[in-house]
């Protein structure tokens, strides 16, 4: 059986993933590396595959009409980012900046800083 290896570039279908392989080759005529990128629909059974993820396709009956190919195996994970958690944090972050900022302009922080190092 042939097996390719890719990159997920999207999983919104139901059970099925698009794989983007790239390949390096030598040009015929130019005798320079060409890099070719192609995609391929690939069946998911268990929609595990995010985008980004690195998988080993194995090629396989017809399942659809553009589906020939399986995922195997996922190679490396691709780290999922929840931009919720990022923003609630950024947020609190802003807001005690903001804090130390006023209590420094009315003196606060100035007065404390003088006394440790006295």
């Amino acid at each position: 059986m042939k097996e390719i290896v890719g990159r997920v570039v999207s999983n919104k279908m139901m059970k099925t993933v698009t794989v983007m392989v790239e390949r390096l080759y030598r040009h015929p005529r130019f005798k320079r590396f060409v890099r070719a990128k192609k995609k391929y629909a690939a069946h998911d059974e268990l929609n595990e595959c995010n985008p980004g993820d690195v998988v080993r396709l194995k090629h396989s009956r017809p399942l659809s009409k553009t589906k020939r190919w399986v995922v195997e195996e996922i190679l490396r994970r691709e780290r999922i980012f929840d931009g919720e958690a990022v923003n609630a944090a950024v947020k609190e972050r802003v807001r005690t900046e903001k804090r130390e900022r006023l209590a420094a302009e009315r003196g606060f922080a100035a007065s404390a800083a003088a006394e440790p190092g006295a």
